[in-house]
C-alpha cells in the first residue's frame, strides 16, 4: 500500500498514511504524467456543506483523484501550493476542484456519493 501525498510504502494491514493522514492506495500514479501546474483544473461543484465536501474530496482521494476543497478560507487540503486558484475563492460554499483529466470519473464518483444533491451543486456540465 502506498500514501499518494508522501508516496511512502506500506504493509498490506495499514490503511491510512500515519504522517499525512491519507487513505493508502494500492497503486501509485505516475509523477511523470501528473502537471505541475493548476491551471488545468476544473471547477466540478460548490457544495453547501463542508461535511459533504469532504466526504467527497476522500471519496475521490481513495480513487486516486487529485482533488481539492477551496472555501472562503482558502484551500482545505493537504495540497495547499495552488497557483492562481487559490486566490478564486467562494463565500457561498466549499468548491470541489479537479484536474480537468478527471472530470468525467470524478462526477461519476461524486454522484455516486452525494446522488441529487451533488447533479444540483455541479459547475461543470459533464458529457455522458
Amino acid at each position: 500500500m502506498f500514501c499518494p501525498n508522501c508516496r511512502y510504502e506500506y504493509l498490506e494491514t495499514v490503511t491510512v498514511c500515519p504522517d499525512c493522514n491519507e487513505r493508502l492506495v494500492s497503486q501509485l500514479r505516475d509523477k511523470s504524467k501528473e502537471s505541475d501546474s493548476y491551471d488545468d483544473w476544473v471547477r466540478l461543484a460548490l457544495l453547501s456543506s463542508m461535511q459533504h465536501s469532504k466526504v467527497v474530496v476522500e471519496a475521490l482521494h481513495s480513487n486516486d483523484i487529485p482533488a481539492v476543497l477551496l472555501s472562503d478560507n482558502g484551500p482545505c487540503t493537504h495540497n495547499c501550493q495552488m497557483g492562481s486558484v487559490s486566490e478564486e475563492l467562494t463565500s457561498d460554499g466549499f468548491m470541489v476542484l479537479v484536474p480537468s483529466e478527471f472530470v468525467g470519473e470524478a462526477d461519476q464518483i461524486a454522484g455516486s456519493v452525494l446522488g441529487e444533491e451533488w447533479e444540483q451543486a455541479k459547475l461543470y456540465d459533464v458529457e455522458p
